[in-house]
């Protein structure tokens, strides 16, 4: 195998595609990415680790077919490194014995049998869902962060994504068992069938880092019984599926409220915020809100002392106490798109709902906290 390539390309490259590669193994393969050059000027560089494969195509010149798995780790370095310019790599096809060259610096190292790199999955046919990189993007950022972190629910540490042919949309919806995001976004266009899948946060939070910003190119979404395909550019990354039965999350919405009250995102983000620096790392100390009509009195208190504050609202219809956990709360906020936001409240022990002003694009339920008079 031999070809050449730009350094910065091949930088770039190696640093998308090793997302996938395992840190450490004992299956060495699964720590390498496979190079594979082929005579139609195709060059591909991919990564498995056995939950998800990053495949970077490049077109090459002057390329001689072969195949070898390089060491991750070592292969980066060594590129990183290298001096500005043209970059050959060239291997022996029956040692994989593999020379890197730029400028003045020449590398030799030992490659792997491209035998032993796994199988990767096939996502069949064509079918699925296109979005513009930047609606993926915000209805990822705006759900991702209300996963579970932990695995008592496998399921519910991924987020669940959905097509809504008659409203022209695919929402995205996370949820544990504190709170819960859901945002919607228009689809460029749906091909065949897209079914109901729950996607691993780990695979989104990877796709977030490298896809790049646009408001008009286009990411496809297609998958299989087990396994979810994303394809732009030159890149495609499969993902397995997680298994299960998600949480009815729409049951958990309330139908009603008794009041809703306008906030400005970043005044209340503010307050709770410095409610924040009074709570106690190892005992839950919930921040509690009197919502009074024209205001919103905040307070706290722990062991490390006690806090109050208060933000002036447009008057409202009711009166209510309600606690929640500033992390949950500042978490939603800090998700939302806008400057305003409606908060609507049925009781202190129901959800608290956090809506736009006049969408439904996006929604965020935080679950209150029991208080102590």
């Amino acid at each position: 195998m031999k070809f050449s390539c730009d350094r910065t390309v091949l930088n770039e490259i190696i640093n998308i595609v090793q997302k996938a590669a395992s840190p450490k193994s004992t299956i060495p393969a699964l720590e390498g990415i496979m190079i594979e050059a082929w005579e139609n000027g195709k060059i591909e560089f991919t990564a498995y680790d056995l939950s998800i494969s990053i495949s970077y195509e490049l077109e090459a010149e002057d390329i001689e077919r072969g195949r070898v798995i390089l060491s991750s780790r070592l292969f980066g370095e060594i590129v990183r490194k290298l001096p500005g310019g043209e970059v050959t790599i060239e291997t022996d096809n029956k040692t994989y014995l593999t020379t890197i060259e730029s400028g003045n610096a020449h590398f030799t190292i030992t490659g792997m049998d491209p035998e032993n790199f796994p199988e990767l999955p096939g996502v069949l046919g064509e079918d699925g869902v296109i979005l513009t990189y930047s609606d993926f993007k915000t209805m990822v950022r705006q759900t991702i962060f209300a996963v579970s972190v932990t695995d008592l629910k496998p399921i519910l540490t991924g987020v669940l994504f959905e097509l809504n042919k008659e409203e022209g949309t695919v929402s995205a919806v996370a949820v544990d068992n504190f709170r819960l995001a859901i945002r919607k976004v228009p689809f460029v266009q749906v091909n065949g069938n897209f079914n109901k899948v729950v996607i691993p946060s780990r695979a989104l939070n990877e796709l977030l880092k490298i896809l790049p910003d646009s408001d008009t190119e286009t990411i496809q979404i297609c998958n299989s019984k087990n396994f979810v395909s994303f394809r732009f550019g030159q890149v495609q990354m499969i993902s397995r599926l997680l298994e299960g039965e998600f949480l009815d999350y729409k049951a958990a919405i309330p139908k009603d409220f008794n009041f809703r009250v306008k906030i400005n995102v970043r005044d209340f983000s503010h307050v709770i915020e410095r409610a924040s620096l009074m709570a106690n790392a190892t005992i839950i100390s919930p921040i509690r809100c009197n919502f009074d009509f024209d205001r919103i009195d905040i307070t706290t208190a722990s062991n490390l002392g006690t806090f109050n504050d208060s933000i002036d609202v447009e008057p409202f219809s009711n009166k209510m106490v309600i606690g929640f956990n500033y992390k949950y709360m500042l978490a939603a906020l800090n998700a939302c798109d806008d400057d305003e936001v409606m908060i609507e409240l049925q009781s202190n022990l129901a959800p608290i709902i956090i809506k736009p002003m006049d969408k439904d694009d996006y929604l965020f339920l935080v679950l209150p906290l029991r208080m102590k008079e």
